[in-house]
């Protein structure tokens, strides 16, 4: 680890830190799903941390390790989305028909590693193997992109405006796209030439706390509670939000 890849890796503990407070003085009680994503998360990078300095990342344990933290926290991150959205369709008309595409994506994310990224004779791309794990990451990460869409459909034609809702959507997207990028790039480049790939993805993810910490700040925290009621009926002239949202400074 470069040190370039060591400030990237102590900022993100410090702006998970930050997100963790946050929620735990303001939003655990409407985002427990994103609550327990943000604890694994932060639990995740301590213990790989740990490892890491301890024993290097070439032990059998480490590899365990990282694999299973990863496979884990990208389960949570589909049911973040799956959360986000559910919310985001809570008196929505087009819940019911929401709900039957996200059933089917999640059951399809699921089961489509299982069903076709394996080989029975081949040792390097049998079953929890790296490869399959990198394959599997890549196309449940995707997965949960695609959910973000429903989420976003849901958001742009729902009456009223929740901007934290809103916010956790676009880190929500940040965080499923760049994960989809880069285990897809990472299967074709060497174990040596993957660094760059690795620390874009940690900006991405410091970039997606960020945006976090953003919907869960004080001001933003406030309005989750009364989101902004919108209609598309309403004149220009009785619509003090002609775009349907409030600023969020």
């Amino acid at each position: 680890m470069n040190l370039f890849s060591q400030i990237l890796y102590v900022a993100d503990t410090a702006v998970q830190c930050l997100l963790l407070v946050l929620l735990l003085r303001r939003g655990f009680r409407k985002c427990g799903v994103f609550l327990l994503y943000a604890l694994g998360e932060f639990a995740s990078d301590v213990c790989e941390g740990m490892v890491y300095y301890r024993s290097g990342w070439e032990t059998p344990f480490y590899r365990k390790l990282y694999w299973t933290d990863h496979m884990t926290l990208e389960l949570l991150l589909l049911l973040v989305v799956i959360s986000f959205a559910y919310r985001a369709l809570h008196g929505n008309p087009h819940r019911s028909k929401s709900t039957k595409a996200i059933a089917i994506i999640l059951a399809v994310t699921l089961i489509l590693p299982f069903a076709t990224l394996h080989n029975h004779y081949s040792k390097t791309y049998g079953f929890f193997t790296s490869r399959w794990f990198q394959h599997t990451i890549q196309v449940w990460s995707f997965g949960a992109a695609i959910m973000n869409l429903v989420l976003w459909t849901a958001l742009l034609t729902s009456r009223r405006r929740d901007v934290q809702l809103v916010i956790l959507s676009i880190g929500a997207g940040l965080a499923t796209s760049s994960a989809a990028i880069v285990w897809g790039g990472r299967q074709w480049l060497p174990q040596t030439g993957r660094w760059p790939l690795d620390d874009f993805l940690t900006v991405a993810h410091l970039a997606t706390l960020l945006v976090w910490c953003w919907a869960f700040r004080p001001k933003t925290a406030a309005r989750a509670g009364s989101a902004t009621p919108w209609s598309g009926a309403d004149p220009p002239g009785n619509n003090p939000y002609p775009d349907g949202l409030r600023s969020p400074s």
